[in-house]
């Protein structure tokens, strides 16, 4: 089970990665690699689980390959069904009061959540700023 869920985490956060998250080159400065370290240290970080099992001896070489190649797949597969075939439907989903209740939001829709969090905020700020300022 760890060699299956480090091979599916490693997909899914890689193909995370690269179709999902963008960053506004302004705000990193090493924009163009940063997507290439941290898909490497989480298939790193994967290996290394799947490495454990082997160390410890708690698995075969085979158990180990055969649970993180199911992994990558079932990562891909969950993957491409959240993007293709339910990601047009998060919206709605996210509209419906008990998400509302929960404070559950969708951010399918905004390229860079950081930076939009990070705008919205320092915007919020501002105004505040502007209507709560004492009087000397």
């Amino acid at each position: 089970a760890h060699s299956q869920f480090a091979g599916y985490f490693a997909m899914f956060v890689v193909l995370l990665f690269y179709v999902r998250i963008s960053v506004v080159t302004f705000i990193i400065p090493l924009a163009k690699i940063w997507k290439h370290v941290l898909a490497a240290v989480t298939v790193l970080v994967s290996l290394a689980i799947c490495y454990s099992r082997h160390y410890l001896k708690y698995h075969t070489e085979k158990q180990i390959c055969a649970g993180f190649l199911v992994g990558l797949a079932i990562g891909a597969v969950w993957f491409i069904i959240l993007e293709k075939f339910a990601g047009p439907y998060f919206p709605i989903i996210a509209s419906m009061p008990i998400c509302e209740m929960l404070l559950i939001k969708d951010y399918s829709l905004i390229p860079n959540t950081l930076w939009c969090e990070y705008h919205c905020i320092k915007t919020e700020m501002r105004s505040r700023a502007k209507k709560y300022i004492r009087p000397e």
